[in-house]
């Protein structure tokens, strides 16, 4: 079977946004194809045209790929395999699995045409490691290049296919799910939780929050963020004019400073600006980036809430934004921007300078 599709999965409602990076980013390689997308649906199937499955996974233009805001995961994959036996589901997916693999990962879509197919994912990759066996196409331990894709389409249909182990997280759904720490005021913590574990890897994690790193909290109340800096370590200037949870309200390394988020100014450089407020994204972004530009802060982690539609463009807008009003130091400044499943309507943004410098 030929692989010539990209499989990506995004939530529900923004295969359009997807659907535009996909083109955009293989445009700049010179590969044509097309789009299939259904509203809701949480998945786009982009169908190339006349490169083979290894060009494909050989373009220069897979880190960018890896780097799509929208997108949750991504596959190479072959046309919707139907009429898979549902008494041995498993015999029919690897025969249509052209390359040996060390790992498999069953997945879904997260729209609601497909609601119910999760509990099936996590049964099938017992069988289909079983039945790689069988076919001889199960890789050794040591060969973890490419994970073997089934992203199913209803209990007897499925895609499938494989990404590089880089291009692809090991959750189903490339979902992160994350608990509410215990005694956080608020749920929006759980976006600043994941932000760190997308931006940032164990190692850089470490060190970034190694002895007491200072932050700001811009537009902190009730203290969501603020909470989640404090459980890492860190000492937060809480700036808004509502009020702190009583608990951080409390806390001796937490001082809230009562101001406006656009406004303020820090009395030193701290090493972490954190921002989630309700406003347009151009203001956001601009403030956050005269931090950067005037040395007010070293790293910053912030939510843009996106307009209703025009949403790939907003991101495009606001990455040439960021790097306009940073000026003379836009090339000391990296810029990435990810849609993390504990966002809705927004999009999270990491900017830190090259080489983890501080």
């Amino acid at each position: 079977m030929s692989l010539d599709r990209w499989i990506g999965l995004c939530r529900p409602g923004f295969e359009g946004d997807l659907a535009a990076e996909l083109a955009t980013v293989l445009a700049e390689e010179g590969v044509g194809g097309y789009a299939r997308t259904e509203a809701g649906e949480g998945l786009v199937e982009w169908v190339a045209y006349g490169l083979s499955a290894r060009e494909l996974l050989a373009l220069r233009s897979l880190p960018a790929l890896q780097d799509l805001v929208f997108c949750r995961q991504l596959s190479l994959a072959g046309p919707q395999l139907t009429a898979l036996d549902p008494a041995d589901r498993a015999s029919g997916i690897v025969s249509a699995a052209p390359w040996p693999a060390a790992e498999v990962l069953v997945e879904s879509p997260a729209g609601p045409a497909y609601a119910g197919l999760e509990r099936l994912a996590k049964r099938l990759p017992g069988p289909i490691r079983g039945a790689l066996e069988d076919a001889g196409k199960l890789a050794g331990p040591q060969d973890r290049k490419l994970r073997l894709h089934v992203t199913l389409a209803s209990g007897t249909s499925a895609w499938v296919g494989y990404a590089p182990a880089a291009l692809s997280l090991a959750e189903p759904g490339g979902v992160r799910r994350l608990r509410r720490l215990a005694g956080a005021p608020s749920r929006s913590g759980v976006k600043l939780q994941e932000a760190f574990l997308h931006f940032l890897s164990p190692t850089e994690r470490h060190l970034a929050f190694a002895g007491r790193p200072t932050a700001v909290d811009l537009g902190a109340a009730p203290g969501g963020w603020t909470f989640v800096l404090r459980s890492l370590g860190a000492e937060v200037l809480a700036v808004d004019n509502g009020a702190l949870d009583p608990s951080l309200a409390e806390d001796p390394l937490v001082i809230h400073v009562k101001g406006d988020a656009f406004t303020y100014e820090p009395p030193r450089t701290v090493d972490w600006l954190v921002c989630d407020v309700v406003d347009k994204p151009a203001r956001v972004v601009e403030t956050l980036a005269r931090w950067l530009r005037r040395r007010w802060a070293m790293r910053a982690i912030f939510n843009l809430k996106l307009p209703m539609k025009q949403r790939h463009a907003a991101v495009m807008d606001a990455r040439e934004r960021f790097f306009r009003i940073l000026g003379p130091r836009a090339e000391e400044y990296t810029f990435a921007v990810k849609q993390l499943y504990h966002d809705r309507e927004e999009v999270t943004c990491y900017a830190a300078p090259r080489g983890g410098d501080h």
